[in-house]
């Protein structure tokens, strides 16, 4: 009897044991799902693995061959070998050299038009929101007459004298008629909203593409400081700079680089602001600029990095620190957090400064990402951007540019 006692409460011991792990392992499947992407590109002479997650294998679906390797094919990410996580897709490339930058730009963007960044009423009444404009929008033409500038748009609701006109706008990529109705005010008439034709800013060059002829930098988008949304980029140039100074950062108060535009000519022609940074063409890659391989997201490791940030009249400079978090998840610009750890840089800048934004990061030889944000409340730590995901952005614009030009020349 005491013997079947102590078979039934051990039996009972091990199916809470099993129940137990198959939580565990039911908990660590959904993790390493939420925090793994679903494509993935790889070395082609190495397998998909991953630095941070070594406990994850992979295999492929189906056929193995060197021919489907080279393709985009499925692969069966594995926890310890033997336990199904997902399908992704995943293709063996080459992993393209580039000239890692760490010098800053000056970046000066054309909306194309005239954007919406506030408004204003008029004895009580605001005609651009009655018409149905909203902040953001670019507002092309006026009456049948293009808009270039805050000056055109002003001229051409002056010439109205308060009669109805058509406004087209861009909003979310899409034209769109509305009708406006300015109003008088002190002897001349206005429109009630406030635009923005231009801005300009400072960041620093991620790397340069040697077989496109292009540059990426800042990693993250120059957005209008009004309505905070990505400044539409109508036509724009990459400017030469240099760095006057530069206002440490202390915790909860950012610092930023301190520089002016030059006379000399521009260096390039901006063709994307976007989420993943600024892209551009170059006459030519600066001299000086190291070749180095492209890393891979899932290559990235926890622990010891640098990044290449100018900070004064020295020139690039290689300065340590400490990745401590990484989501291969994310595609956006918050793909790891970085802490600076060299005492040179603190000492300088007081950790990350704006205007480093796009700083290369390098690991085991390889250009791994950019830094993007720093903390606010403690500036020696901040965000990064994988450089994979820098690159594919990099040879979308390099694609549609060909073809405007293509275009352009039939």
């Amino acid at each position: 009897m005491l013997r079947k006692r102590k078979m039934k409460t051990a039996a009972r011991s091990l199916s809470t044991t099993l129940g137990i792990i198959s939580a565990m392992l039911f908990i660590m499947i959904g993790c390493c799902d939420a925090r793994l992407s679903d494509e993935y590109l790889y070395d082609a002479d190495k397998e998909l693995r991953f630095g941070e997650y070594d406990f994850i294998t992979s295999k492929a679906v189906g056929e193995d061959t060197p021919a489907i390797r080279n393709t985009v094919n499925q692969r069966e990410l594995m926890l310890l070998g033997t336990i199904p996580i997902k399908t992704v897709f995943a293709s063996s490339v080459e992993p393209p050299m580039l000239a890692v930058g760490g010098n800053p730009f000056g970046i000066k963007l054309e909306a194309g038009g005239a954007v919406v960044v506030d408004f204003y009423d008029i004895d009580g009444r605001c005609p651009a929101q009655e018409c149905g404009l909203i902040k953001g929008d670019v507002i092309l033409s006026c009456d049948g007459k293009e808009v270039y500038t805050n000056q055109s748009f002003a001229d051409i609701i002056m010439e109205s004298k308060g009669e109805p006109m058509e406004l087209i706008i861009l909003r979310n990529s899409e034209k769109k008629s509305l009708r406006l109705s300015p109003l008088p005010d002190d002897g001349t008439y206005k429109a009630g909203a406030q635009i923005r034709d231009s801005c300009a800013g400072i960041g620093t060059v991620s790397f340069y593409d040697p077989e496109h002829s292009m540059l990426a930098g800042l990693g993250h988008p120059v957005c209008d400081s009004t309505t905070g949304e990505i400044f539409p980029c109508g036509k724009g140039a990459i400017a030469p700079v240099e760095i006057t100074g530069i206002r440490k950062s202390e915790n909860g108060d950012p610092g930023e680089l301190q520089g002016v535009f030059t006379n000399r000519p521009s260096l390039g022609m901006i063709l994307e602001n976007c989420e993943s940074g600024i892209f551009g063409t170059v006459a030519q890659i600066p001299s000086g600029h190291k070749l180095i391989p492209l890393g891979f997201k899932q290559d990235i490791e926890c622990g010891y990095a640098t990044i290449l940030c100018t900070l004064g009249n020295g020139g690039v400079q290689e300065f340590e620190i400490e990745i401590e978090k990484i989501n291969l998840s994310d595609d956006g610009t918050k793909n790891m957090v970085i802490h600076v750890t060299d005492e040179r840089l603190s000492d300088i800048a007081g950790g990350i400064v704006q205007g480093m934004s796009g700083s290369p990061i390098i690991q085991d030889g390889k250009l791994v990402g950019a830094v993007t944000h720093v903390f606010v409340k403690d500036t020696s730590r901040g965000y990064g951007i994988f450089a994979e995901n820098m690159y594919s952005t990099l040879l979308s614009a390099a694609e549609e540019n060909q073809s405007a030009a293509m275009k352009d020349a039939s």
